[in-house]
């Protein structure tokens, strides 16, 4: 199993809402040169930060959800019920906004 570059940022913190948005869906990512990014113009090289995913596997659902992102929000499923207070919580949302309780599996 090899890591697979999906995703070239503009800047680190787009590199890591790419990164959370598809880990969120299940697919373990991580960032690579986020720190490289501040020697932009001082370096003969480019440094923009990538995002892998761990599991070449996943590379056509990563591939499709990075096309949606690109295109405008990705939909982030049906409203749930937070187990630790009773808040309904809009999808997109992994923890309650009311008492912070994560969202559970079963949501997702």
């Amino acid at each position: 199993m090899t890591a697979r570059e999906v995703y070239l940022a503009a800047d680190p913190v787009n590199a890591e809402i790419v990164k959370d948005m598809l880990v969120d869906r299940g697919i373990p990512a991580h960032v690579r040169r986020q720190h490289l990014w501040g020697g932009m113009g001082e370096l003969p090289a480019n440094l923009y930060p990538q995002v892998w995913i761990d599991d070449p596997a996943d590379f056509e659902r990563a591939h499709e959800l990075l096309t949606a992102f690109e295109q405008g929000p990705v939909e982030g499923g049906r409203a749930w019920h937070c187990p630790g207070c009773g808040e309904t919580v809009e999808g997109q949302f992994n923890a309650c906004w009311h008492c912070q309780h994560p969202r559970p599996h079963a949501c997702t």
